[in-house]
């Protein structure tokens, strides 16, 4: 027992101060420790809503299904219906919850990976005396979110996706397209003009997991 208190004091201290550590602005460390953080934040995901203003857009998340013969596609958002359901289905909408959960953190997840990755490329140009990111800059950002835990959580939803619409797994590949629905600021709120979407992330297209 002697031996077991400061062992639990010194675990919480240790995930508080490096909790601490990558939610800071941009530092040495976290940019030193970028892969570390980016496990940490997979395994301890955490949202800090509380003490953030409230946000200013929609999220939303396509899949765009293309036949790998003909080259046609087939486009589906997933984020809009699962909000409906969790509304139809409460307070019993625990599946939806969990679904919105895990696709919004994933999201959410890549978000701050393509900030902090962005801000490592210009650190690292600034050291090289370059003024600006080349394209193999996105190239890189784009391979590095595909190689990420989040990222591949969403690849594994496209099967579900496809199932669901009777997509042929085998004979098609999925491109991931995350965006930005913007709010319309309060002045606006009884306009009927549609609201502007920003995409901050598309991938490559990928096969289908099985």
């Amino acid at each position: 027992m002697k031996l077991l208190r400061p062992i639990i004091y010194l675990s919480f201290l240790g995930y508080w101060v490096i909790t601490f550590l990558f939610t800071m602005p941009d530092n040495y460390i976290s940019l030193q420790y970028y892969k570390q953080n980016q496990w940490f934040q997979a395994l301890l995901f955490q949202r800090w809503g509380f003490f953030a203003p409230p946000p200013n857009y929609d999220e939303r998340l396509y899949y765009e299904f293309r036949d790998k013969q003909t080259r046609q596609t087939q486009t589906f958002e997933v984020l809009a219906p699962i909000c409906d359901m969790k509304q139809q289905k409460a307070p019993f909408n625990w599946h939806e919850d969990i679904v919105d959960y895990l696709l919004s953190g994933s999201m959410t997840g890549i978000s701050d990976d393509l900030n902090e990755m962005r801000q490592d490329l210009q650190f690292k140009h600034r050291q090289q005396a370059r003024q600006a990111a080349d394209t193999t800059g996105d190239h890189s950002l784009r391979e590095g979110i595909q190689a990420g835990v989040n990222f591949r959580t969403l690849q594994n939803y496209a099967g579900i996706v496809a199932q669901k619409n009777r997509i042929d797994p085998a004979r098609h590949e999925v491109r991931l397209i995350l965006s930005h629905l913007l709010l319309s600021k309060f002045a606006d709120r009884f306009s009927t003009a549609p609201r502007r979407e920003e995409a901050f992330f598309v991938s490559d297209y990928v096969t289908l997991n099985r």
